[in-house]
């Protein structure tokens, strides 16, 4: 199909037409490059009509990829949705939200925005198993090592039990985490 300037042309106007590119103006370069890895063997092989249809099905499956890896979607009950609408537990209110913050200056604005998605998935991964297996306390271990970044005598200490039982459900919760990657 034409020109390499015509079929940049026709990605850009697809990307741009996508409904995901809305808020995302910042990613062009990156969903025009990965739409056009996608497709650049199809503008030589197949005959430009009917071509720009596939092209935007390509798209918007380069568009959503690049979303997943920078972390600004995650796949939610058979759909993808924007890490920005996440709560930790979907049955809390808005206002029950369970808040971290790990802030590194040195981090860039998409590692940052990668960081959370990652801890966003491990918290809610410890919810679960804390929901599956209440008398493990998993959460409040997980709590008081991760967040509060008690030693793990500190942690027996504060929920009154031994620390070789602490660094035992440390290690069944990292194997569980571990499964869910």
């Amino acid at each position: 199909m034409g020109t390499l300037n015509e079929q940049r042309i026709l990605i850009e106007k697809l990307v741009k037409s996508n409904n995901k590119f809305k808020g995302n103006e910042d990613l062009l370069d990156d969903f025009c490059s990965e739409t056009y890895k996608r497709s650049y063997s199809l503008f030589e092989t197949v005959e430009p009509k009917g071509l720009e249809s596939y092209i935007a099905k390509v798209a918007n499956t380069a568009i959503l990829n690049v979303l997943k890896e920078n972390g600004r979607v995650r796949r939610r009950e058979n759909k993808y949705v924007s890490t920005a609408d996440i709560l930790v537990n979907p049955a809390q209110s808005k206002s029950e939200v369970f808040v971290y913050e790990l802030p590194d200056p040195k981090d860039s604005f998409e590692e940052k925005i990668v960081r959370k998605d990652l801890l966003q998935k491990i918290v809610d991964i410890v919810l679960v198993a804390q929901k599956n297996n209440p008398a493990k306390e998993y959460l409040k271990i997980f709590y008081l090592r991760y967040i509060k970044e008690l030693k793990q005598r500190e942690i027996a200490e504060e929920i009154n039990i031994s620390q070789a039982e602490v660094s035992k459900r440390l290690f069944e919760l990292s194997q569980i985490v571990k499964t869910h990657f």
